[in-house]
């Protein structure tokens, strides 16, 4: 009985604990961190943002069309001598003008310059969305360890309330014998005290699983004090080779397509400078109306009513050579940014390495824990047995029980070790902002 107990404790409940109702899934835990997150909420608007400004008139592709109207009124004291003899002098002489008009400029060749803006805006919000996808992957990362620590204390409290059930039957057994006089009073207290440091471990290993469930809450912009239980098992994704691993940080690693993105715009910034040597040329237009009445005077009225429409053409010639300097900067700024994308492949790719190496370790050390395991609660149900008929003793039950309880916690800690691995490797690879679908 106590064997299928062992078994069922570590190995099968975690599939039925999790589908009890009020159990946040992993799934689940992403879904709600993409919706309530503060950060992805901020990087969601911050590539709205890039959106609204990648425009053709942002860009100096429309023209551009003004309203101006006014009018004023005047008392002056006029005095005019005129050719013909006539004089006027006259104070309190009113005087009206009415001015309106429409204008129309619009720069229909600038170097080409119009067309690189445009460009540079496309690639800024392509920016904006890398720069959200980088800030959900960073969220989801923390969310997943966060989790994850949670579903590791919840196994490593499950292994302790098994060894604490060992220690219950060891009291009760030591209780028995000294009824019939057989048994030792040290061994029962020796129990006891077994007992209680298992316990006094289960709350710690409580209060951490409180904590971890409190930061998550946190991340997912939940109340801290909801009462909410996660998943208990550990799933694991198939093992990448080294190579695709690679192939993927080339394609769809966050940080190198948006490093990439950023060469892109440096380069479009260099097209706008080297734009600035050649000449511009832009339309104007205007439909003005003007009236000016006067009491007293030669015009006593004049009214202009009617449009215009011109070309204008502007080449600067020389200005100090800051036009060369600028292209000379764009430049670098370009070289530099490529260099940036090399550097951070061959970062990663060192970071892939290592990270691919730790993983088949930790695969390997999880597989031989597995083991340890089944061979640990072998052994100590066959101790607990011999106790049973009088063969055992203290010392065996007590190393049997130290050495299942080691084994658990080497093993949720084996489970947890590779989920970070797996964690690292996917952020390297580009794909952890598609989990949860």
């Amino acid at each position: 009985m106590l064997r299928i107990f062992f078994t069922i404790i570590l190995f099968f409940p975690f599939s039925i604990f999790a589908q009890i109702n009020g159990i946040l899934s992993y799934k689940q835990a992403v879904e709600l961190l993409l919706k309530n997150n503060f950060d992805i909420q901020i990087a969601k608007n911050n590539a709205t943002i890039a959106d609204i400004q990648n425009t053709y008139g942002n860009a100096g592709f429309m023209p551009r069309v003004d309203i101006n109207a006014g009018t004023s009124l005047a008392s002056n004291k006029t005095s005019q001598e005129f050719a013909n003899g006539l004089n006027v002098n006259q104070s309190g002489v009113g005087s009206k003008n009415i001015n309106a008009g429409a204008f129309l400029t619009w720069t229909i060749f600038d170097g080409m310059k119009m067309f690189a803006t445009k460009e540079r805006l496309n690639l800024l919000e392509q920016q904006g969305e890398l720069s959200m996808k980088l800030q959900i992957e960073q969220q989801i990362e923390q969310l997943t360890l966060l989790y994850f620590q949670s579903v590791r204390q919840e196994q490593l409290m499950k292994g302790i309330r098994a060894t604490m059930q060992v220690s219950e039957e060891r009291i009760k057994l030591y209780e028995r014998k000294l009824e019939i006089g057989a048994g030792s009073n040290v061994e029962l207290l020796q129990a006891k005290l077994d007992y209680n440091a298992q316990k006094s471990n289960l709350l710690s290993q409580k209060s951490l699983l409180s904590e971890y469930k409190s930061n998550l809450l946190a991340l997912l912009k939940t109340d801290a004090n909801a009462s909410v239980e996660v998943d208990t098992i550990f799933e694991f994704e198939n093992v990448k080779s080294l190579e695709e691993i690679k192939q993927k940080i080339e394609q769809s690693n966050q940080s190198v397509m948006l490093a990439k993105r950023n060469v892109q715009v440096q380069t479009q910034l260099l097209k706008e400078s080297q734009s600035l040597v050649l000449p511009r040329v832009g339309l104007t237009s205007a439909y003005n109306f003007v009236r000016n009445e006067n009491a007293a005077g030669f015009s006593l009225l004049n009214q202009n009513l009617g449009y215009n429409f011109g070309v204008n053409l502007t080449w600067n010639i020389f200005n100090g050579f800051n036009t060369r300097n600028q292209i000379k900067v764009g430049k670098f700024a370009v070289q530099n940014s490529q260099i940036e994308v090399d550097k951070m492949k061959f970062t990663f790719y060192n970071a892939a390495y290592s990270a691919y190496q730790k993983m088949l370790n930790d695969q390997e050390i999880l597989t031989l824990e597995e083991e340890n395991i089944q061979i640990a609660q072998e052994a100590l149900n066959i101790s607990l047995a011999r106790l049973k008929i009088g063969l055992g003793n203290y010392l065996e039950i007590k190393e049997s029980q130290s050495t299942y309880e080691e084994s658990i916690t080497r093993l949720v800690n084996a489970r947890y070790n590779l989920k970070q691995s797996e964690t690292t490797i996917k952020k390297l690879m580009g794909t952890l902002v598609n989990v949860g679908g």
